[in-house]
């Protein structure tokens, strides 16, 4: 199931939920209103979280720190006056931002980051020469193709399987899974910063960026 903690005044509070309504038709979610950081992290203590919706007032050292650092496979989004002076130079995949006065409307242009992303809880069967694990899809970081085999890196260590790429990508793709060269697919919420050749993910990992999968990206975007 989706989570959703909103951080946020009541009534941006009810125009994004009716909005994420729309977005999570198909799936099962729920969500909580807090007005208080404090009553947030007593919750966070009890449940986990896959989705945080804060107000700009929200966005210290010190909250980002209890929220966003200790929740590493969640979706945050920032509802700001200004979006481009509250971004800054963030980076974060997993860490959006909207307009107070368009909250509707830029809701509705990242809803399939929104969907892909938060539906990373679905689990991913690996099963190969006699291993069977079971991957919520936000516990793969990354995926790596040498020679015939590819790598799977994830929270539970390191495994392999002989399999195409291609499949890979489309099985991926809809969980928020970006093929950034031929021989890499990464999961998007675990990009930090990009480059114009690589992407560093969590733990500071660089991973090669193609110049066609560069253009195809942000082709997207």
């Amino acid at each position: 199931m989706i989570k959703v903690a909103f951080l946020e005044y009541e009534k941006y509070t009810k125009e994004i939920a009716f909005q994420l309504s729309k977005i999570f038709m198909d799936v099962e979610w729920t969500f909580r209103h807090y007005m208080k950081a404090s009553d947030l992290k007593k919750a966070c203590d009890k449940e986990t979280y896959t989705l945080f919706i804060m107000d700009e007032m929200f966005k210290t050292q010190r909250v980002e720190s209890v929220f966003v650092h200790d929740n590493p496979n969640a979706l945050f989004i920032y509802v700001c006056e200004n979006v481009n002076e509250v971004r800054n130079n963030d980076q974060r995949s997993r860490v959006l931002y909207i307009s107070k006065e368009n909250a509707v409307e830029d809701i509705l242009d990242i809803k399939d980051k929104i969907l892909s992303q938060c539906s990373q809880v679905d689990i991913y069967e690996f099963n190969y020469d006699g291993t069977h694990v079971n991957l919520p899809y936000e516990d793969i970081y990354y995926m790596e193709k040498v020679d015939k085999m590819v790598y799977f890196f994830t929270k539970k260590g390191e495994f392999h399987k002989r399999i195409n790429m291609a499949d890979l990508e489309i099985q991926f793709g809809p969980y928020g899974f970006l093929r950034t060269h031929v021989s890499y697919l990464v999961n998007e919420k675990r990009i930090v910063a990009w480059y114009k050749d690589e992407v560093e993910i969590m733990g500071g990992q660089r991973i090669p960026m193609s110049r066609a999968q560069r253009r195809k990206i942000l082709g997207k975007e």
